[in-house]
Parts: C-alpha cells; sequence; structure tokens
C-alpha cells in the first residue's frame, strides 16, 4: 500500500490515537502449555547472554492464551538463546496498552493488531521493516495478497496473521424451495430476498454499516478493477457514480424491498447477524471465511452453501476483500534479529496449520492452504476451505489508505450516511456528498 501523506509527529499521533488511554499494567501471563508447535530457527544471543523477548496478542477466542503460549514454550524449548514471554490481550484494551508502552519507551518487541493499527504506527516511525531480517525465501512462502497488505511505500512492516475474505451465504434449503439460483448479482440477490422474505420467522437479508458498504463498494467496480476508495490526489471516491450505485443498491433493500432485518444502520455482523442466520431467521447473509466453523459448531443442522459477494452486473468479475491483521516489530526492539527468529517459528508451516485449523481461518501460507492436513478430504468444510484460499489470492486489503491517522473517522463518516439513508433522512446522493466533503475536508482539501 502506499500511504501518500506526511508522517505524523508522535504528539500529532498520541492526540489522534491515544487521548483517552489510560495507562495499563503489564500483566504476567501464564497458562498452560498444549501440544508442542513445530520448532524454527535459533535466535542469536550477544555475548552469550540470554535474550528476553515479548509478544503481545490480541485475544481472538477462548483458547488464544493457552494455543498461543503452546507456540512460545515450544520456540524456547527449541534454542536456548532467547527466552520469549506472552501477554494476551482483549481486543478493546490492546491498543491502549501498546500505545502506552510505546509512548513510554517499552513497547513490545513483537505485538499482533490490526492492518489499520500497521499504518498507524508506521506513520509515527514505530516499525522496524521485516525485508531483510525475514529473507526474501522465507517471504516466499505467503500469498502476495497478505504480503502486499503489510507492505507500505515498499516495506513490509508486518506478517499477515488473520486474513478473512468474506463470501455470500445463503440457505441453500429455502432456495431449492423457491426454485431460486445461488445469487450471483445484485439483482438476484433482491429477487431472493423479496421472495423469501417472511418476518419475523426468516429476514431475506442481513445489512448493518462497515463491512456491507464494503461488499457493495466492490460489486459496484468488479474484479480486476482499481478497488481503493481514494482517488490518485487523495480525495475519497464515496461519492463517485460508483459510490451511489454501491450504495442504492442498499438502501433499495431497505427502502424499496424493505427485505433487511429490522434496524440495520446499528446491526452488530457478530451480535446480531451472525446469529440470526445460525437461528434460521436469514435467507442470505455476507459475511468472514470463519463461518462456516461456526455453523458446524453451532448450527450443524443449517443447510447453507457460499458464493462469490455479488456484482452489479451479469458478466462482471466477482471482487473480494479483507480486513487483514498482523503481527508487527517495534522499533524500540533490542534485539530485532532475535524477534525476528520468533516471528520465523510463528510462521513455520506447521504452526501456521495449528493456528488455521485452531481458529477456522484462511492460512496466509501457500504451503499450508494446499496442505493435506488442511484439506483433509474427509472434513465436510474442505470445500468452503477451498473457495476462500482462492477467493484470497485476489482480495482487496481495505486498509490501503493514504490517511491512516483518520481511518476510523472517515468510517464513521461513511457510516453515518448510511444511517441517514436507511432512516429516511437524506437521499443516497445528499448523504454521500456530505460524507465525501466531511472527509475530503478532515484531508485539507
Amino acid at each position: 500500500m502506499h500511504t501518500g501523506n506526511p508522517a505524523l509527529s508522535r504528539r500529532t499521533f498520541l492526540k489522534l490515537m491515544a487521548a483517552s488511554a489510560t495507562p495499563l499494567a503489564l500483566a504476567a501471563c501464564a497458562a498452560p502449555a498444549g501440544p508442542a508447535p513445530a520448532s524454527g530457527g535459533e535466535a542469536a544471543a550477544p555475548g552469550g547472554e540470554v535474550v528476553q523477548l515479548r509478544y503481545v496478542a490480541m485475544d481472538y477466542d477462548s483458547r488464544m492464551q493457552p494455543d498461543t503460549q503452546a507456540v512460545m514454550d515450544a520456540f524456547n524449548s527449541s534454542q536456548s538463546a532467547a527466552r520469549a514471554t506472552l501477554e494476551v490481550v482483549g481486543w478493546p484494551d490492546g491498543k491502549n496498552l501498546l500505545l502506552t508502552q510505546i509512548s513510554g519507551g517499552q513497547a513490545p518487541d513483537l505485538f499482533n493488531g490490526s492492518g489499520q493499527w500497521l499504518l498507524e504506527f508506521n506513520s509515527v516511525g514505530e516499525l522496524a521493516p521485516l525485508d531483510d531480517l525475514m529473507g526474501q525465501d522465507f517471504l516466499a512462502n505467503f500469498w502476495a495478497s497478505g504480503i502486499n497488505a503489510m507492505t507500505v511505500d515498499g516495506k513490509l512492516y508486518g506478517m499477515p496473521y488473520f486474513l478473512d475474505p468474506r463470501g455470500l451465504y445463503y440457505r441453500t434449503d429455502l432456495f431449492a424451495e423457491k426454485g431460486l439460483p445461488a445469487p450471483a448479482t445484485w439483482d438476484d440477490v433482491r429477487e431472493a430476498a423479496r421472495e423469501l422474505n417472511s418476518p419475523p420467522a426468516v429476514y431475506g437479508i442481513g445489512l448493518g454499516p462497515g463491512d456491507y458498504w464494503w461488499y457493495a463498494w466492490v460489486g459496484a467496480i468488479g474484479g480486476g478493477n482499481n478497488l481503493s476508495k481514494w482517488k490518485e490526489d487523495g480525495r475519497t471516491r464515496i461519492a463517485d457514480p460508483e459510490g451511489l450505485a454501491a450504495v442504492q443498491f442498499l438502501a433499495d433493500i431497505v427502502l424499496t424491498d424493505k427485505t433487511a432485518q429490522p434496524s440495520p444502520h446499528n446491526a452488530n455482523r457478530d451480535a446480531d447477524l451472525q446469529p440470526l442466520f445460525l437461528a434460521g431467521q436469514m435467507a442470505i447473509l455476507e459475511t468472514g471465511s470463519w463461518m462456516p466453523t461456526i455453523i458446524s459448531n453451532d448450527a450443524p443442522d443449517l443447510q447453507f452453501d457460499v458464493a462469490p459477494l455479488p456484482v452489479a452486473q451479469e458478466g462482471m468479475k466477482h471482487a473480494n476483500v479483507f480486513w487483514p491483521d498482523c503481527v508487527m516489530m517495534a522499533n524500540q526492539s533490542q534485539h530485532k534479529e532475535a524477534a525476528a527468529e520468533l516471528l520465523k517459528f510463528m510462521f513455520n508451516a506447521e504452526n501456521r496449520l495449528q493456528f488455521a485449523l485452531q481458529r477456522g481461518v484462511i492460512p496466509e501460507r501457500i504451503d499450508v492452504g494446499q496442505d493435506p492436513g488442511y484439506l483433509d478430504p474427509n472434513d465436510p468444510l474442505t470445500r468452503y476451505k477451498e473457495f476462500f484460499v482462492k477467493e484470497l489470492e485476489t482480495a482487496h486489503n481495505v486498509f490501503e489508505t493514504p490517511w491512516p491517522a483518520t481511518g476510523s473517522e472517515d468510517e464513521t463518516a461513511v457510516n453515518n450516511a448510511l444511517a441517514e439513508i436507511w432512516l429516511g433522512e437524506k437521499s443516497v446522493e445528499e448523504a454521500l456528498t456530505a460524507a465525501a466533503a466531511e472527509i475530503d475536508a478532515r484531508h485539507g482539501f
């Protein structure tokens, strides 16, 4: 990705991103070790001393602490030059903790976070470039889309850690009853949602802010085209013809067809939409590659399939998007070579295979995505894994932006415009024109 904006000072960064951050004490995390993951390379220790490395990880699920601790334990057992300790924190607290530690000169050697965080921390020079530390032979094992998502101005600043291409999930039993094909275009989606909408027993389609604007946006443009929401000069494209068409599609579903669940303007994907689909109360839902694993665990009798994100018109190439997370190295680290060895260990094939199986996510390593241990022919989820592995090859990174420090504010402007439209307060053109003006003004235009 290309930032295109001047670097922020640390003072400006902290003012924008951490005004409300409160000092958080470091927590000692000691979890039971699980089965030993695969070993990796050895870290070099100057003067024969054991290098102390610290890794801060975000808490994805109830198994994140023990699973990640097992990797740290295995690394420590594999060599004697370095010792890694782990701290797992919740996403809401994690960013404040990192901001506090980085601003206080006590950054962890490695830490995990979103691609948006990568842009923010890199904009103030707090990340170490990884290209030389990791080596091109090692990096050649990873999908280009994942590596490119973590590359800023030609330098790699994070290892892709959690990749999540998206798809359109639909109830095959309901579609079969009505003789409906898998939705491929916006017209297909609207027709199926109208046919199957029978609230409150079944809602035609699930919609919300955030992700759902992106699904419509890439559908309006199509794969193989420029999916960035930014123009070459840094202005936003949200009120361009493609942006208007995308949001008009969302407006028609809610206001004309009335086939979405109630209150789409404040619906939460994880708390509201996915539970409705799992309960059999939603015919269509666009969500992430983790959903088949959730369905197999929480609703094993649900009859469903997944299709590519729909496009505006027949004949267009389908596009995909993802919200990548990563592992970054602090520029403050005094042991970058040793930290790189820990990174290589964490990202070797066997450890990433275990992570993919544990979390139900798509591997960022090419060899893991082709591993029989991942694509088990006897596993009913394998066909969904194959689908998403293919989708990942060309998925667009939504965190590509020239405005890292204001990414959240810009997203809020789009979500507010969607709310105004869905609540009938403004037309599509009025709301998006105002949102675009707000975003561009924030960026000095």
